[in-house]
């Protein structure tokens, strides 16, 4: 991802990686944005905090982005995280 100023990217990414965004905020900010998204569960275990992880880990790496994990509120069953773009890496061979 190398903006965020789409929203329907950002729905459709994490869609994708198993998370139905609730809500998208500050996203017209270009290389940031601020997301809750509901979580599938019904109590949090170690290994479905683990499945969170592993899945947002994907995320980072096959969008290239950061992510950062807010808030996680059972009472709700949504998560807060926040994403921000990489810059993406020059390619160009410089010799040395």
């Amino acid at each position: 991802m190398k903006n965020t100023y789409d929203p329907l990217l950002i729905y459709d990414m994490f869609d994708r990686a198993g998370f139905k965004i609730q809500r998208i905020d500050q996203f017209d900010s270009g290389n940031f944005a601020k997301i809750r998204a509901e979580l599938n569960y019904e109590r949090l275990s170690a290994p479905s905090l683990l499945e969170i992880a592993t899945k947002l880990i994907a995320l980072e790496k096959s969008e290239n982005l950061e992510i950062s994990i807010i808030n996680i509120d059972m009472i709700h069953k949504s998560m807060r995280v926040d994403i921000v773009t990489r810059e993406e890496e020059d390619t160009i061979f410089q010799p040395r």
